[in-house]
C-alpha cells in the first residue's frame, strides 16, 4: 500500500511540477494555473483521505478494498 501511496503523490505533484513549467515559458495564462493550481490542491485532499481511510481499513484488518 505504501507504494501505491507514494507513487500517487508523486504523479500529482509531478503534474503540477509540469504546470509551473507551462507558466514560467508564457504557454499557459496565470488564470490557467490557478485553475489547475486550485483542482491540484482539490485532488491532493482527497486523495490524502482516501489514503488515510485505506490505512485506517488495513490497520484494523479489513481487507475489503482490495
Amino acid at each position: 500500500m505504501w507504494v501505491l501511496k507514494w507513487i500517487t503523490k508523486a504523479s500529482l505533484s509531478e503534474t503540477l511540477t509540469r504546470v509551473i513549467g507551462l507558466k514560467a515559458t508564457g504557454q499557459i495564462s496565470q488564470s490557467q494555473f490557478q485553475q489547475v493550481d486550485t483542482l491540484h490542491y482539490e485532488v491532493e485532499n482527497k486523495l490524502l483521505r482516501l489514503i488515510g481511510s485505506v490505512e485506517k481499513r488495513q490497520w484494523n484488518g479489513d481487507q475489503s478494498y482490495f
